[in-house]
């Protein structure tokens, strides 16, 4: 029942997501389950999507979108980016996020940074107080990862080196690692960014402050739509 549910939610803010995109806008396409339900509706409407172009923040998302017969480009200094839509882990009253789950952090971060509005879709089960219950992914270059996880490892309660199914160290699409760390409760993400930052190896953490233009979320099976602080539900 709690799959189908938030199944339908993530449909009903796909299809949202939608009625901001314009013809001949330049979409940055972000990454993971909800994106993917986002790529199939918006397959559906192909007077709009056949003159997008779109730069993915991963490589799933651009085979996904290609599969559906979008025109994926690469980004360049000449292509300035209408919007960004993608999907959040959590979401806290403050509008900050973790996102990384699908190892697309970087990549995403990066399109979302040039974007000139940025929509996140995060259904209910995203919604939360405090960041923290969700691992925040910490994306680390291959070369002498494990100094790198040791000198991170006290600002957390935990540090995990994340591998895939079969066992084997994940690597992200810029051929790095991902450590998955569980915040102290008593830890303040924007110190914590800056800590990270400090640490040589670090790329960037799955922290996203001050990314929100625009959160599509749900509520009693409506979707609703947060610009501001002020108007956070939960």
């Amino acid at each position: 029942m709690y799959q189908r549910d938030q199944d339908k939610q993530k449909s009903l803010l796909a299809k949202a997501a939608i009625e901001y995109l314009e013809k001949d806008m330049v979409l940055g396409l972000g990454t993971g389950s909800t994106i993917d339900v986002f790529i199939s509706e918006l397959s559906k409407v192909e007077s709009l999507f056949s003159s997008l172009k779109i730069v993915a923040t991963s490589k799933a998302s651009a085979k996904k979108a290609r599969d559906n017969r979008m025109n994926v480009v690469d980004p360049d200094k000449y292509l300035e980016l209408d919007i960004c839509i993608d999907g959040a882990d959590e979401v806290d009253r403050n509008l900050s996020m973790i996102k990384g789950g699908g190892g697309a952090l970087l990549w995403e971060k990066i399109v979302a940074y040039r974007a000139g509005k940025r929509i996140y879709l995060a259904d209910e089960s995203k919604q939360v107080t405090q960041l923290g219950a969700f691992p925040l992914p910490v994306e680390i270059i291959d070369y002498g990862h494990e100094w790198s996880a040791a000198a991170i490892g006290p600002l957390f309660k935990s540090v995990r080196l994340r591998k895939g199914a079969t066992g084997n160290i994940f690597k992200t699409d810029s051929n790095n690692v991902i450590y998955d760390c569980l915040i102290k409760n008593e830890e303040k993400t924007a110190d914590l960014s800056s800590k990270l930052s400090a640490v040589p190896g670090v790329v960037t953490s799955g922290l996203f402050d001050q990314f929100i233009d625009i959160l599509l979320t749900c509520r009693n099976g409506a979707v609703k739509e947060i610009s501001s602080k002020e108007n956070v539900f939960w």
